[in-house]
């Protein structure tokens, strides 16, 4: 079973999946071309929404399985925590 996707969620587990939501939304907000033109352009204001539907998609991509990055970043993260304990 996948540790990111079992009922009850961890602070690890949390934290994991909102680091790689926020990756998910730069590297989104990152490929999208700076100039728009044509009937894609959006008008006047439609960079000011931008930010917003990078960070909607971002979520949604780490909902649905994201990047596959969550459960290596939690791994590390209960690793350190139980280095952290034994010393």
């Amino acid at each position: 079973m996948d540790p990111i996707s079992s009922s009850t969620p961890t602070p690890e587990r949390r934290v994991a999946r909102q680091l790689e939501s926020v990756l998910a939304s730069d590297m989104l907000r990152a490929a999208r071309p700076q100039k728009r033109e044509g009937m894609f352009d959006g008008g006047i204001g439609a960079g000011a929404f931008d930010s917003f539907m990078d960070t909607a998609m971002g979520e949604a991509m780490t909902q649905r399985g994201g990047l596959g990055l969550a459960p290596a970043i939690e791994s590390l993260m209960r690793g350190r925590a139980g280095q952290a304990a034994t010393r």
